[in-house]
């Protein structure tokens, strides 16, 4: 990763400066909404898990996905986190934009990912199926 030497502020509007941070706030709902029934989940899913020792197999596929919700949302968390430093702040934009957009980066890939083993998986179960 190439790191930033200079940090510089970017001239936004003010205008642009509360499209920003309405953007960020928004991304801190999404992530802390995502964030809470991820975490409820894997508080409710993991000791049903130890009770069923015997299903475990079973229990496994939720707390995995539970566990990734909360993941893939830490980086949204982060990301907006940064956008919002962009807007209420006046010293690097520059900085906090390239990290907001690291995060995002990492936010859509990991769902691209998660989205083509999900249809890799529905095609390979219809193949057997049929």
């Amino acid at each position: 990763m190439q790191e930033i030497t200079t940090e510089k502020r970017i001239p936004f509007t003010p205008e642009d400066e509360r499209a920003i941070a309405s953007a960020s706030t928004w991304g801190l709902i999404v992530a802390g909404t995502s964030l809470a029934t991820g975490l409820l989940s894997l508080l409710v899913q993991v000791p049903v898990a130890l009770k069923l020792a015997g299903m475990s197999a079973l229990i496994a596929l939720p707390i995995l996905q539970a566990a990734f919700t909360v993941l893939i949302n830490v980086w949204l968390l982060q990301a907006s986190i940064a956008f919002r430093k962009v807007a209420l702040t006046n010293e690097a934009d520059q900085a906090f934009l390239l990290e907001g957009f690291r995060q995002l980066r990492a936010y859509f890939m990991i769902q691209v990912v998660l989205i083509l083993v999900a249809v890799a998986l529905s095609l390979l179960s219809f193949v057997l199926l049929f």
